[in-house]
């Protein structure tokens, strides 16, 4: 399921109709994963406008939360660095650099990933990607966004150096099937319940855009398969996408 909003009015109404509002009210404590790396050109981050507007709901509705992202250490910076040092401060926010967390094995269709333990301390979780598919890259949007919710140094191979481009490199022996695992064995440890999509996105063939409207649902598969149809169904096709299918419909 998932809601349509063109203003913060209809947005929040779709957060109340989604359930997340009475979810912040009884439960309190909310993680937002992010995509807030170092800028790039061509590479659009969770936009700041939207996650500024859902952090102010979740406190102005009783509650609290954490941003998680996996930064290397500079996930701090990143967010200051893209002006959102205020909104820090004013809510005390609590900064997840998820390259700096324990984490714990599991299995996922024999493969094994890392959770952050961390994330079971957070009876709501929330998924704010930036959505787009950049040339040489896969179609990234709620689903890709969990390759960033697992720390680097579980990932390396040996005599491979950790790129830009690919700084967990084992993920990329075989992306599409590492994705949807990594993706079952995140839902099937500490599940996020929403996703938010809006803002700042790329699309190869025409470049830079953002959304006029905002999607908020709590199903990662059934939104991730709308935004590709939608607006980026001139591009490569993410395999991943008929593995989850496959695998949501055989369990």
């Amino acid at each position: 399921m998932f809601y349509v909003s063109s203003n913060n009015q209809e947005l929040f109404d779709s957060i109340e109709a989604i359930g997340l509002k009475h979810e912040i009210i009884n439960k309190k404590n909310v993680l937002i994963k992010i995509n807030m790396g170092k800028y790039r050109k061509n590479h659009p981050r969770t936009d700041t406008t939207l996650l500024r507007s859902i952090i102010d709901y979740i406190y102005e509705s009783g509650g609290r939360c954490a941003i998680a992202e996996g930064s290397d250490g500079y996930l701090t910076k990143n967010l200051i660095d893209y002006g959102f040092e205020d909104t820090l401060k004013r809510y005390h926010v609590k900064v997840i650099d998820i390259d700096s967390e324990d984490s714990e094995e599991v299995l996922s269709y024999d493969e094994k990933h890392y959770i952050p333990k961390c994330f079971k301390e957070y009876p709501i979780r929330i998924a704010i990607p930036a959505t787009s598919k950049r040339e040489g890259m896969i179609f990234s949007n709620n689903i890709k966004l969990f390759v960033g919710a697992v720390p680097r140094k579980m990932y390396q191979l040996d005599g491979v150096d950790a790129g830009i481009s690919a700084p967990r490199p084992r993920i990329h022996q075989n992306l599409h099937l590492s994705v949807a695992n990594l993706f079952l064995a995140i839902q099937s440890y500490s599940p996020f319940q929403f996703y938010i999509n809006g803002g700042a996105s790329f699309n190869e063939n025409i470049g830079e855009f953002s959304f006029s409207e905002t999607f908020v649902g709590n199903d990662a598969l059934e939104l991730d398969c709308h935004m590709f149809k939608a607006f980026f169904n001139d591009c490569e096709y993410p395999d991943y996408l008929d593995i989850l299918r496959a695998r949501v419909a055989n369990d």
